[in-house]
């Protein structure tokens, strides 16, 4: 898993003025559970389809084979090149990582 997080500048516009929309919380046996807040969507770009996951998005869950982006109010967390598992609801997005 390659892990790239991108520092946004100040002058870019809020995506929402909702702060806390999602909650993401994402468990591997490396890093232990990491949880972050603040989240205004989720970019899924699997092997078999790309999915956009919004604050009161559908209950969903599925698998991943690809990438999947964070994106907060000051920042981009991008996780590459990974595999696992997710479940969405109530605003809150559990993902977790199978160690290959």
């Amino acid at each position: 898993m390659e892990r790239v997080e991108k520092k946004k500048n100040q002058s870019s516009s809020k995506l929402t003025e909702d702060k806390g929309s999602i909650v993401v919380r994402i468990l591997n046996m490396k890093n232990g559970l990491e949880e972050y807040d603040d989240v205004q969507f989720i970019r899924i770009l699997s092997e078999k389809y790309n999915l956009i996951i919004l604050k009161d998005y559908l209950p969903i869950i599925g698998e991943i084979k690809g990438n999947i982006e964070i994106e907060r109010l000051e920042e981009t967390i991008k996780l590459q090149n990974i595999v696992g598992y997710y479940i969405h609801k109530h605003n809150q997005f559990n993902l977790f990582l199978r160690d290959e």
